[in-house]
Protein backbone atom coordinates (compact mmCIF):
# COMPACT_ATOMS: atom_id res chain seq x y z
CA UNK A 1 0.00 0.00 0.00
CA UNK A 2 2.69 2.18 0.76
CA UNK A 3 4.26 2.03 -2.55
CA UNK A 4 0.86 2.16 -4.41
CA UNK A 5 0.55 5.07 -2.48
CA UNK A 6 3.62 6.85 -3.21
CA UNK A 7 3.96 6.22 -7.13
CA UNK A 8 -0.25 7.57 -7.17
CA UNK A 9 1.53 10.82 -5.34
CA UNK A 10 4.04 11.28 -7.46
CA UNK A 11 1.79 10.54 -10.95
CA UNK A 12 -0.77 13.44 -9.05
CA UNK A 13 2.22 15.22 -8.78
CA UNK A 14 3.52 15.12 -12.29
CA UNK A 15 -0.22 16.04 -13.44
CA UNK A 16 -1.00 18.89 -11.63
CA UNK A 17 2.42 19.88 -12.53
CA UNK A 18 1.50 19.58 -16.05
CA UNK A 19 -1.90 21.15 -15.95
CA UNK A 20 -0.51 24.37 -13.77
CA UNK A 21 1.81 24.96 -16.78
CA UNK A 22 -0.75 24.20 -19.52
CA UNK A 23 -3.00 27.06 -17.88
CA UNK A 24 0.36 29.24 -17.50
CA UNK A 25 0.47 29.35 -21.77
CA UNK A 26 -1.09 30.06 -24.88
CA UNK A 27 -2.40 26.51 -24.91
CA UNK A 28 -5.58 25.44 -22.11
CA UNK A 29 -4.59 28.84 -20.62
CA UNK A 30 -5.47 31.35 -23.22
CA UNK A 31 -9.23 31.56 -22.29
CA UNK A 32 -9.87 30.83 -25.97
CA UNK A 33 -10.18 27.26 -26.46
CA UNK A 34 -13.55 24.90 -25.53
CA UNK A 35 -13.66 21.83 -24.69
CA UNK A 36 -16.91 20.31 -26.54
CA UNK A 37 -18.46 17.33 -25.21
CA UNK A 38 -21.85 14.68 -25.49
CA UNK A 39 -22.22 13.23 -22.13
CA UNK A 40 -25.42 11.80 -19.98
CA UNK A 41 -26.64 15.05 -17.79
CA UNK A 42 -26.32 12.75 -14.56
CA UNK A 43 -22.55 12.26 -14.98
CA UNK A 44 -21.33 15.51 -14.11
CA UNK A 45 -22.17 16.88 -10.98
CA UNK A 46 -20.98 18.96 -7.62
CA UNK A 47 -19.83 21.41 -9.92
CA UNK A 48 -16.83 19.36 -11.37
CA UNK A 49 -17.03 21.05 -15.26
CA UNK A 50 -17.14 24.75 -13.90
CA UNK A 51 -13.73 23.67 -11.47
CA UNK A 52 -12.63 22.48 -14.69
CA UNK A 53 -13.14 25.54 -16.87
CA UNK A 54 -11.03 27.67 -14.06
CA UNK A 55 -8.36 25.17 -13.75
CA UNK A 56 -7.31 25.34 -16.84
CA UNK A 57 -9.08 28.81 -18.10
CA UNK A 58 -11.55 27.45 -20.61
CA UNK A 59 -14.86 26.71 -21.75
CA UNK A 60 -16.78 23.12 -21.25
CA UNK A 61 -19.79 22.97 -23.80
CA UNK A 62 -22.33 19.64 -23.18
CA UNK A 63 -24.71 18.56 -24.63
CA UNK A 64 -26.82 15.91 -22.99
CA UNK A 65 -26.85 12.71 -24.62
CA UNK A 66 -29.32 10.22 -24.77
CA UNK A 67 -27.67 6.84 -25.70
CA UNK A 68 -24.37 5.17 -27.28
CA UNK A 69 -26.63 4.53 -30.53
CA UNK A 70 -27.43 8.15 -30.28
CA UNK A 71 -23.68 9.22 -30.45
CA UNK A 72 -23.31 6.74 -32.75
CA UNK A 73 -25.88 8.39 -35.37
CA UNK A 74 -24.92 12.29 -34.96
CA UNK A 75 -20.83 11.49 -35.57
CA UNK A 76 -22.27 8.83 -38.87
CA UNK A 77 -24.61 11.83 -40.07
CA UNK A 78 -21.14 14.51 -39.68
CA UNK A 79 -23.63 16.56 -37.16
CA UNK A 80 -21.22 16.18 -34.27
CA UNK A 81 -18.36 18.84 -33.36
CA UNK A 82 -17.66 17.00 -30.41
CA UNK A 83 -14.00 16.75 -28.94
CA UNK A 84 -15.49 14.13 -26.00
CA UNK A 85 -17.73 11.53 -26.69
CA UNK A 86 -19.09 8.63 -24.56
CA UNK A 87 -19.83 5.07 -26.16
CA UNK A 88 -20.85 1.64 -25.00
CA UNK A 89 -18.48 -0.93 -24.53
CA UNK A 90 -19.90 -2.70 -27.68
CA UNK A 91 -20.76 0.92 -29.72
CA UNK A 92 -16.70 1.59 -29.22
CA UNK A 93 -16.00 -0.95 -32.30
CA UNK A 94 -18.06 0.17 -35.14
CA UNK A 95 -16.82 3.95 -34.11
CA UNK A 96 -13.04 2.73 -34.58
CA UNK A 97 -13.59 0.72 -37.74
CA UNK A 98 -15.74 3.36 -39.37
CA UNK A 99 -13.10 6.20 -38.56
CA UNK A 100 -15.18 8.48 -36.03
CA UNK A 101 -12.55 8.16 -33.52
CA UNK A 102 -9.07 8.68 -32.79
CA UNK A 103 -6.28 7.24 -31.09
CA UNK A 104 -5.62 7.92 -27.91
CA UNK A 105 -2.39 9.45 -26.80
CA UNK A 106 -1.98 7.24 -23.47
CA UNK A 107 1.40 9.21 -22.71
CA UNK A 108 -1.48 11.89 -22.12
CA UNK A 109 -3.49 9.94 -19.81
CA UNK A 110 -1.23 8.13 -16.86
CA UNK A 111 -4.17 6.96 -15.20
CA UNK A 112 -5.05 4.60 -17.65
CA UNK A 113 -2.40 2.13 -15.70
CA UNK A 114 -4.74 1.96 -12.82
CA UNK A 115 -8.02 0.91 -14.83
CA UNK A 116 -9.19 -2.14 -14.13
CA UNK A 117 -7.55 -5.11 -16.65
CA UNK A 118 -10.75 -6.46 -17.20
CA UNK A 119 -12.27 -3.53 -18.65
CA UNK A 120 -9.02 -2.98 -21.31
CA UNK A 121 -10.52 -5.12 -23.58
CA UNK A 122 -9.10 -5.91 -26.96
CA UNK A 123 -12.21 -4.83 -28.97
CA UNK A 124 -11.18 -1.19 -27.90
CA UNK A 125 -7.72 -1.69 -30.11
CA UNK A 126 -6.59 -1.27 -33.44
CA UNK A 127 -3.14 -1.43 -34.84
CA UNK A 128 -1.55 -1.60 -31.46
CA UNK A 129 -3.80 1.87 -30.64
CA UNK A 130 -6.51 2.36 -27.47
CA UNK A 131 -9.58 4.18 -29.06
CA UNK A 132 -11.64 3.99 -25.66
CA UNK A 133 -10.65 4.42 -21.78
CA UNK A 134 -13.33 3.05 -19.60
CA UNK A 135 -15.34 6.38 -17.58
CA UNK A 136 -17.58 4.35 -15.53
CA UNK A 137 -18.76 0.94 -14.42
CA UNK A 138 -22.21 -0.34 -13.67
CA UNK A 139 -24.30 -3.65 -13.70
CA UNK A 140 -27.82 -5.08 -13.16
CA UNK A 141 -28.49 -7.55 -11.25
CA UNK A 142 -32.21 -8.28 -9.99
CA UNK A 143 -33.98 -6.89 -7.66
CA UNK A 144 -36.42 -8.17 -5.69
CA UNK A 145 -38.75 -6.74 -3.68
CA UNK A 146 -39.34 -9.36 -0.99
CA UNK A 147 -43.16 -8.00 0.37
CA UNK A 148 -44.35 -8.40 -3.30
CA UNK A 149 -42.77 -11.82 -4.48
CA UNK A 150 -42.92 -15.01 -2.36
CA UNK A 151 -40.78 -17.18 -5.35
CA UNK A 152 -37.20 -17.82 -4.71
CA UNK A 153 -35.58 -16.13 -7.38
CA UNK A 154 -31.92 -16.98 -8.09
CA UNK A 155 -31.64 -16.87 -12.10
CA UNK A 156 -32.32 -15.15 -14.97
CA UNK A 157 -34.69 -17.97 -16.14
CA UNK A 158 -36.87 -17.13 -13.18
CA UNK A 159 -37.70 -14.32 -15.28
CA UNK A 160 -39.84 -16.86 -17.36
CA UNK A 161 -41.38 -18.76 -14.25
CA UNK A 162 -45.28 -18.86 -13.90
CA UNK A 163 -44.40 -17.84 -10.63
CA UNK A 164 -43.04 -14.75 -11.45
CA UNK A 165 -45.92 -13.83 -14.15
CA UNK A 166 -47.40 -10.50 -13.60
CA UNK A 167 -44.79 -9.60 -11.37
CA UNK A 168 -41.75 -9.48 -13.69
CA UNK A 169 -40.25 -6.06 -15.22
CA UNK A 170 -37.50 -5.35 -17.56
CA UNK A 171 -35.58 -3.03 -19.97
CA UNK A 172 -37.47 -2.03 -23.40
CA UNK A 173 -34.21 -3.18 -25.16
CA UNK A 174 -34.11 -5.54 -28.12
CA UNK A 175 -30.05 -6.41 -27.68
CA UNK A 176 -30.37 -6.76 -24.09
CA UNK A 177 -33.41 -8.76 -23.72
CA UNK A 178 -31.69 -10.94 -26.41
CA UNK A 179 -28.41 -11.30 -23.95
CA UNK A 180 -31.15 -12.27 -20.96
CA UNK A 181 -32.28 -14.57 -22.77
CA UNK A 182 -29.56 -16.31 -24.62
CA UNK A 183 -27.82 -16.87 -21.01
CA UNK A 184 -30.78 -18.36 -19.57
CA UNK A 185 -31.53 -20.52 -22.13
CA UNK A 186 -27.93 -21.27 -22.30
CA UNK A 187 -27.47 -20.36 -26.03
CA UNK A 188 -24.26 -18.31 -27.00
CA UNK A 189 -24.21 -15.31 -25.54
CA UNK A 190 -22.95 -12.83 -28.37
CA UNK A 191 -23.65 -14.46 -31.40
CA UNK A 192 -21.81 -12.32 -34.10
CA UNK A 193 -23.67 -13.12 -37.47
CA UNK A 194 -27.43 -13.97 -38.19
CA UNK A 195 -26.29 -17.09 -39.77
CA UNK A 196 -25.92 -18.16 -36.01
CA UNK A 197 -28.92 -17.32 -34.73
CA UNK A 198 -32.45 -19.16 -34.75
CA UNK A 199 -35.18 -16.11 -35.14
CA UNK A 200 -37.86 -17.92 -34.87
CA UNK A 201 -36.90 -19.78 -31.07
CA UNK A 202 -36.17 -16.39 -29.98
CA UNK A 203 -39.23 -14.84 -30.92
CA UNK A 204 -40.99 -17.77 -29.31
CA UNK A 205 -38.93 -17.60 -25.97
CA UNK A 206 -39.31 -13.46 -25.68
CA UNK A 207 -42.86 -13.71 -26.90
CA UNK A 208 -43.13 -16.01 -23.52
CA UNK A 209 -41.05 -13.30 -21.31
CA UNK A 210 -43.05 -10.60 -22.71
CA UNK A 211 -46.22 -12.12 -21.65
CA UNK A 212 -45.35 -12.84 -18.05
CA UNK A 213 -44.12 -9.01 -17.91
CA UNK A 214 -45.99 -6.37 -15.80
CA UNK A 215 -43.82 -3.34 -16.92
CA UNK A 216 -41.15 -2.30 -19.22
CA UNK A 217 -38.93 0.73 -19.42
CA UNK A 218 -36.00 2.92 -21.01
CA UNK A 219 -34.15 4.69 -17.95
CA UNK A 220 -33.03 4.84 -14.22
CA UNK A 221 -35.89 7.02 -13.51
CA UNK A 222 -38.49 4.85 -15.57
CA UNK A 223 -37.36 1.35 -13.82
CA UNK A 224 -37.22 3.06 -10.02
CA UNK A 225 -40.65 3.83 -10.37
CA UNK A 226 -42.04 0.65 -11.46
CA UNK A 227 -40.25 -0.73 -7.93
CA UNK A 228 -41.60 2.03 -5.96
CA UNK A 229 -45.39 2.32 -7.56
CA UNK A 230 -45.25 -1.42 -6.61
CA UNK A 231 -46.23 -2.15 -10.58
CA UNK A 232 -43.10 -4.37 -10.69
CA UNK A 233 -41.98 -7.02 -8.17
CA UNK A 234 -38.25 -8.26 -9.70
CA UNK A 235 -36.62 -6.79 -12.75
CA UNK A 236 -33.01 -7.04 -13.77
CA UNK A 237 -31.96 -3.31 -12.93
CA UNK A 238 -29.05 -0.93 -12.42
CA UNK A 239 -27.11 -1.66 -8.88
CA UNK A 240 -27.48 1.79 -8.22
CA UNK A 241 -31.25 1.81 -8.60
CA UNK A 242 -31.02 -0.80 -5.77
CA UNK A 243 -29.01 1.05 -3.51
CA UNK A 244 -31.32 3.88 -3.78
CA UNK A 245 -34.28 2.30 -3.06
CA UNK A 246 -32.71 0.31 -0.33
CA UNK A 247 -31.64 3.54 1.22
CA UNK A 248 -35.10 4.65 1.20
CA UNK A 249 -36.39 1.70 2.88
CA UNK A 250 -37.93 -0.12 0.30
CA UNK A 251 -37.71 -3.85 0.96
CA UNK A 252 -35.69 -4.58 -2.28
CA UNK A 253 -33.07 -7.36 -2.01
CA UNK A 254 -30.11 -7.66 -4.76
CA UNK A 255 -29.88 -10.72 -5.97
CA UNK A 256 -26.88 -11.95 -8.57
CA UNK A 257 -27.99 -13.97 -11.10
CA UNK A 258 -26.40 -17.49 -11.01
CA UNK A 259 -26.02 -17.06 -14.91
CA UNK A 260 -24.22 -14.24 -14.35
CA UNK A 261 -24.78 -10.35 -13.76
CA UNK A 262 -25.27 -7.72 -17.28
CA UNK A 263 -22.28 -5.64 -16.46
CA UNK A 264 -22.42 -2.17 -18.72
CA UNK A 265 -19.37 0.27 -19.19
CA UNK A 266 -18.97 3.36 -21.32
CA UNK A 267 -15.82 4.79 -22.46
CA UNK A 268 -14.40 8.25 -22.93
CA UNK A 269 -13.50 8.61 -26.94
CA UNK A 270 -12.30 11.51 -28.58
CA UNK A 271 -13.49 12.09 -31.80
CA UNK A 272 -11.85 12.26 -35.22
CA UNK A 273 -10.77 15.23 -36.16
CA UNK A 274 -11.66 16.75 -32.54
CA UNK A 275 -10.52 20.58 -32.45
CA UNK A 276 -8.98 20.06 -29.10
CA UNK A 277 -8.10 16.85 -28.32
CA UNK A 278 -5.50 17.83 -25.84
CA UNK A 279 -7.80 19.19 -23.88
CA UNK A 280 -9.96 16.44 -23.88
CA UNK A 281 -7.14 13.79 -23.07
CA UNK A 282 -6.41 16.55 -19.83
CA UNK A 283 -9.99 16.04 -19.17
CA UNK A 284 -10.04 11.78 -18.98
CA UNK A 285 -6.98 12.42 -16.93
CA UNK A 286 -8.18 14.58 -14.81
CA UNK A 287 -11.77 12.67 -14.23
CA UNK A 288 -9.62 9.84 -12.89
CA UNK A 289 -7.06 11.51 -10.76
CA UNK A 290 -9.42 14.60 -9.49
CA UNK A 291 -12.87 14.58 -10.49
CA UNK A 292 -14.73 11.08 -11.20
CA UNK A 293 -15.17 9.77 -7.65
CA UNK A 294 -16.90 13.46 -6.92
CA UNK A 295 -18.86 13.74 -9.62
CA UNK A 296 -20.29 10.19 -10.04
CA UNK A 297 -18.97 7.72 -7.60
CA UNK A 298 -20.23 9.60 -4.32
CA UNK A 299 -23.42 11.05 -5.06
CA UNK A 300 -25.08 8.39 -7.68
CA UNK A 301 -23.12 4.68 -6.84
CA UNK A 302 -21.71 4.18 -10.22
CA UNK A 303 -18.27 3.09 -10.04
CA UNK A 304 -15.57 4.87 -11.65
CA UNK A 305 -13.15 1.63 -12.56
CA UNK A 306 -10.16 2.91 -11.27
CA UNK A 307 -7.91 0.83 -8.41
CA UNK A 308 -6.93 4.66 -7.68
CA UNK A 309 -10.03 6.17 -7.28
CA UNK A 310 -10.97 3.09 -4.79
CA UNK A 311 -7.20 3.34 -3.09
CA UNK A 312 -8.02 6.97 -2.10
CA UNK A 313 -10.89 7.21 -1.08
CA UNK A 314 -11.19 4.10 1.25
CA UNK A 315 -14.23 2.18 -1.10
CA UNK A 316 -14.50 -1.38 -0.76
CA UNK A 317 -14.38 -2.77 -4.01
CA UNK A 318 -17.13 -5.25 -2.87
CA UNK A 319 -19.46 -2.35 -2.34
CA UNK A 320 -20.07 -1.61 -6.14
CA UNK A 321 -20.07 -5.62 -6.64
CA UNK A 322 -16.54 -5.65 -7.87
CA UNK A 323 -15.04 -8.41 -5.87
CA UNK A 324 -15.62 -10.90 -8.56
CA UNK A 325 -15.27 -9.86 -11.89
CA UNK A 326 -15.95 -13.08 -12.75
CA UNK A 327 -19.72 -12.89 -12.06
CA UNK A 328 -20.35 -10.50 -15.56
CA UNK A 329 -21.84 -10.57 -18.73
CA UNK A 330 -21.40 -8.77 -21.38
CA UNK A 331 -22.82 -7.33 -24.84
CA UNK A 332 -20.20 -7.18 -26.98
CA UNK A 333 -19.73 -5.78 -30.33
CA UNK A 334 -21.94 -6.85 -33.42
CA UNK A 335 -22.64 -6.06 -36.63
CA UNK A 336 -25.39 -3.63 -37.62
CA UNK A 337 -27.39 -6.83 -39.81
CA UNK A 338 -27.49 -8.53 -36.60
CA UNK A 339 -28.30 -5.60 -34.40
CA UNK A 340 -31.52 -4.86 -37.01
CA UNK A 341 -32.46 -8.47 -36.97
CA UNK A 342 -32.97 -8.23 -32.92
CA UNK A 343 -34.88 -5.05 -32.87
CA UNK A 344 -37.28 -6.60 -35.49
CA UNK A 345 -37.87 -9.55 -33.76
CA UNK A 346 -38.03 -7.88 -30.52
CA UNK A 347 -40.48 -5.75 -31.75
CA UNK A 348 -42.35 -8.65 -33.52
CA UNK A 349 -42.53 -10.17 -29.75
CA UNK A 350 -43.66 -7.44 -27.97
CA UNK A 351 -46.67 -6.78 -30.86
CA UNK A 352 -47.70 -10.86 -31.05
CA UNK A 353 -47.55 -10.47 -27.08
CA UNK A 354 -49.83 -7.51 -26.86
CA UNK A 355 -47.34 -5.39 -25.10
Amino acid sequence: MEQFTSRRSFLAGVGTGVAAGLAGCGGLGSGSETLKMLDWGYVYDNGVLEAFEERHGVTVERQSAQGSAESLSQMRAERADYDLVPLGNYAVTPAMEEGLIQPLDLDQVPAYEDVFDFLKTDYFEQDGAVYGIPRSFGHTPLAVNTDLVDADVTALSDLWSDELAGDAGGRDDARLQTLYRNAAFDKPLNPTSTDDVDFDALRADLIDRLEGTSGLWNNGGESEQLMRSEEVGVQPVWNYVTQTLQADGMPVERIYPEEGTKAWFIQHCVRAGAENPELAHTFIEEWHTMMGYDSLMAPNNIAVPNERVFEENNVDRAAFGLDDPDQFIYEEPKPQSLISQYTETWNTAKTEADL
